[in-house]
C-alpha cells in the first residue's frame, strides 16, 4: 500500500485522496492503467485517422518480377532465346515492370514526384537490357555518365531555386 507524501499515512492503492489530510496522492494503478489505456486507444484512433490507403505496389512489383523471371527461364529453357541473350531480355522486362510502377504510383498517388524516381530507373534498366540486345557496346556507357551529370546539375538547381524553409 503506497502511503502520503504529505503526511505518511497509508492510503488504500486506489485512493485518490489521503483519507487522513485530504492531499491529491498519485492515482491508484488501476486507474492509472485504465486512463493510459484510454491514451493509446485515443493515439491509435488518430493514427488511424490519419493513415493513408497502403501502397500494394511493392508486392505487385514483386511478383511481376518473380512471373518475369519465371517466363524469361523458361524461354531459355526451352530454347526461344539463347542463354547468352537472357540477360538482356530479363533487364528489358524488369524495366518496363518498373515504368508500369512508376505510372500507377504517379495516377494513384497524391506524391507525383514519388514516381520520377522509379521511372527513371525503370527507363536505365530498360535501356541496359535493350543495348545488350542489340549489341551497342561501345558508347552506350557515355549515355549513362551524362543523364547522371544532367540529374545532378538539375537537382543541385532546383534547390537554388525553391525558397528555404526556417
Amino acid at each position: 500500500m503506497p502511503y502520503c507524501p504529505k503526511c505518511g499515512q497509508e492510503v488504500p492503492e486506489d485512493a485518490v485522496y489521503c483519507p487522513k489530510c485530504g492531499t491529491r496522492i498519485e492515482v491508484g494503478k488501476r486507474e492509472y492503467r485504465e486512463k493510459r489505456e484510454k491514451e493509446e486507444k485515443e493515439e491509435k484512433w488518430e493514427k488511424e485517422e490519419k493513415h493513408e490507403p497502403s501502397d500494394i505496389s511493392g508486392a505487385i512489383v514483386g511478383g511481376l518480377v518473380l512471373i518475369w523471371l519465371g517466363i524469361t527461364f523458361y524461354l531459355a529453357e526451352t530454347g526461344y532465346i539463347k542463354w547468352s541473350s537472357w540477360v538482356a531480355y530479363f533487364l528489358l522486362g524488369l524495366g518496363a515492370i518498373l515504368i508500369i510502377q512508376a505510372l500507377i504510383k504517379y495516377f494513384t498517388s497524391p506524391y507525383k514526384s514519388s514516381a520520377y524516381g522509379i521511372a527513371i530507373g525503370g527507363l536505365v534498366v530498360a535501356s541496359i537490357g535493350f543495348v545488350m540486345m542489340v549489341g551497342i557496346t561501345a558508347w552506350w556507357p557515355l549515355i549513362f555518365i551524362v543523364l547522371g551529370i544532367i540529374v545532378i546539375i538539375s537537382s543541385i538547381t532546383s534547390r537554388k531555386r525553391s525558397p528555404k524553409v526556417r
